[in-house]
């Protein structure tokens, strides 16, 4: 077999999409990431808004400042968790887009695989030829035979064989 057809033929084709599901990966390492920070962001903001407390502040003015930053609070809260369900979303489409880019790449990774099974069939084919071959001719050398020309295709020699056609003369 030549060297060229011995290379899988679409071995870039395999690296491209190894590098596809690299990249998807740390893609999808990035967005969870980002969803488990906007998840804390979302829990400090919760905390800080529990802290806050409706204890008697003296006048209504404080009072009403204290009524306006819970409600603020909240406000940022819920945005936050806002954030958290965009995040979310996000981390699950990376998700998928890994699992697809995994399996295409796994896809090429099992026609290489029976290529280099292929490969290794031909090569122990071609190594058991060598070695039936050079049997045969020991073979054939302990029993006084030179070689393949000399058997027929039984095994017996020219020498014991009636080649003129049944002749004695």
């Amino acid at each position: 077999m030549s060297r060229s057809s011995r290379r899988f033929r679409l071995e870039q084709v395999l690296r491209v999409r190894h590098l596809q599901r690299d990249i998807a990966a740390a893609a999808a390492g990035a967005a969870a990431s980002r969803a488990v920070a906007a998840r804390g962001a979302a829990e400090s903001l919760l905390e800080e808004a529990a802290t806050q407390s409706f204890a008697d502040h003296g006048d209504a003015n404080t009072f009403a400042a204290v009524v306006a930053a819970r409600s603020a609070s909240s406000s940022r809260y819920s945005e936050a968790l806002a954030v958290v369900e965009e995040a979310e979303a996000a981390s699950r489409a990376a998700q998928a887009e890994w699992a697809h880019a995994q399996g295409r790449a796994k896809g090429l990774d099992r026609l290489a695989e029976r290529h280099r099974a292929a490969l290794v069939t031909a090569d122990l084919k071609a190594d058991q030829a060598v070695l039936d071959e050079a049997a045969g001719r020991a073979r054939g050398r302990t029993a006084g035979i030179e070689g393949p020309a000399a058997l027929d295709g039984s095994g017996a020699t020219a020498e014991g064989l009636d080649l003129d056609g049944g002749s004695d003369a």
